[in-house]
């Protein structure tokens, strides 16, 4: 007997309910943290949008297809554009971390280690490596990346697909958004950037007290090495701040979804 949901999905009439549907997911898909992996293969990632749209196909308002073909490409555009809004709303996150690994690498002197290094063209892992996989577990552990779709099912009834809707021209949600990654950088560097702020004042303070000190030389592995502490003992520092921000995933896609007018609205 076939279910309920793939009997759907093979009635005609559900047809457009399901294109749009693929679209809000596929933008969802190009941009949110895990789903985007280039280690995803292509087919892999089409696979599974099928599949969650076909799961999500029975909560979905039904859709009428317009009377033109050319009239879907504006409709579907903005199905692509609200789930990348709503996949943004963690891919921020991840990001801000690796800025913050960015950063730190830069202070402590690592961002010459392609340039340095004895085989300069391959890529020397850094920092904003490690950060960003650090992110990615604690994001995975969390379930964010099921707290996104839970955010896609919520906002079939607070936006219904081809229901018609546009930008609201409120800017509140892409501050929000920018908001969110430079305090995700910030807070995440900050340990690590005040140790070096505080090591690199020693340093300065010796080298005028002793002039035939090769600053230079002495600096590198002292801010390394100080960088390096510093970012072991801040791991559950970002590790706690991480869990909090993806917590609150829910309302920040909430809040993204507010950028959007429906049809009909003020």
């Amino acid at each position: 007997m076939i279910p309920d949901f793939l009997a759907q999905a093979f009635s005609p009439d559900r047809w457009p309910t399901f294109v749009f549907l693929t679209a809000r997911l596929g933008g969802m898909m190009t941009i949110a943290p895990l789903w985007s992996m280039t280690t995803l293969p292509k087919a892999a990632r089409a696979a599974i949008t099928v599949v969650l749209a076909l799961a999500l196909l029975p909560a979905c308002p039904p859709v009428h297809a317009p009377e033109e073909t050319f009239d879907l490409l504006l409709p579907l555009a903005l199905e692509g554009l609200v789930g990348l809004a709503i996949g943004l709303t963690a891919a921020v996150l991840v990001q801000g971390m690796a800025m913050a690994g960015e950063v730190v690498s830069l202070q402590m002197g690592l961002s010459l280690g392609p340039v340095l290094a004895p085989t300069p063209d391959v890529a020397v892992p850094g920092v904003a490596q490690l950060q960003t996989i650090l992110a990615l577990l604690v994001y995975a552990s969390l379930d964010g990346h099921l707290m996104l779709l839970k955010g896609l099912a919520d906002s079939l009834r607070v936006l219904p697909p081809g229901s018609g809707f546009g930008l609201s021209g409120e800017a509140a949600p892409v501050v929000a958004l920018l908001g969110t990654l430079f305090t995700c950088a910030v807070r995440a560097a900050a340990p690590v950037m005040v140790a070096l702020l505080l090591a690199n004042l020693a340093l300065a303070v010796l080298s005028r007290a002793v002039p035939q000190l090769n600053a230079m030389m002495v600096a590198f592995p002292i801010t390394i090495g100080v960088g390096l502490i510093m970012i072991g003992a801040s791991v559950p520092v970002m590790t706690g701040a991480m869990r909090g921000w993806t917590e609150t995933l829910p309302a920040m896609a909430a809040a993204a979804l507010r950028g959007f007018q429906p049809a009909g609205g003020p």
